[in-house]
């Protein structure tokens, strides 16, 4: 879907009232890997280390990252000329909130949008993506299968987890049409600056979305633009 159509159905049936739209970043150009600087270290791409809601995703949509933005071996902001990277997160530590927003991101793929209003920041799907909810038999028939083991009691801690970040989700699930559904989102009182940056090393620069949240943690996301 491109961004204007999704736009105009988080306008229509998404956005809370009195809240306006800002900014729909993904679709069609600006599908990428996020990549990460935590506690120092690179990471591309970057893996979720938080709980995420499972969704119907083809990652196979995703062109791979260049080598050498992949083993670290660039200066500065040169990953913006790799146009397999969608954008980067800077953060000391994984349970910061730009990683947090990455970590929903990098699980919904080329299906994530990530949308910026006047009173939030927000990880959005379309609600094609998310698979239809198990009934109770088949809940039921998978904890009988995991066992009463370690590694069982493991996997049902972990269900337990994707479960409790679904039913939050459920609850910005758009009441009619084409729904869109909320995977994550951050108030405006837990972020600091939002703002348009350029970057890269070229004659013309590459515009970013770059979002800082009061924990000192950046996201930085692609737009269509350039400078000048």
């Amino acid at each position: 879907m491109k961004a204007d159509k999704f736009r105009k159905v988080l306008e229509a049936e998404w956005v809370a009232e009195g809240d306006t739209v800002r900014s729909v970043l993904g679709g069609e150009g600006l599908r990428g890997h996020l990549g990460a600087t935590i506690g120092g270290r690179h990471v591309l791409p970057h893996r979720p280390s938080t709980p995420v809601r499972e969704l119907d995703v083809d990652f196979s949509e995703l062109p791979p990252p260049t080598a050498v933005v992949r083993q670290g071996h660039f200066h500065g902001d040169e990953w913006v000329h790799d146009p397999a990277v969608r954008g980067w997160l800077t953060a000391a530590a994984a349970h910061q909130l730009a990683v947090v927003c990455a970590d929903h991101l990098a699980a919904a793929g080329p299906a994530g949008w990530f949308v910026i209003t006047d009173q939030r920041i927000a990880v959005v799907v379309d609600s094609s993506v998310v698979p239809a909810p198990k009934d109770a038999e088949d809940t039921e028939a998978e904890q009988k299968d995991s066992g009463s083991s370690g590694f069982g009691r493991f996997l049902g801690r972990a269900r337990s987890a994707v479960s409790a970040v679904a039913d939050l989700s459920e609850s910005f699930r758009a009441p009619s049409g084409p729904p869109a559904v909320t995977l994550w989102e951050c108030r405006r009182d837990r972020f600091v600056d939002v703002r348009l940056v350029t970057k890269g090393r070229s004659s013309y620069g590459y515009m970013f979305s770059r979002n800082e949240f009061r924990d000192g943690s950046v996201l930085e996301i692609r737009t269509n633009a350039r400078w000048p």
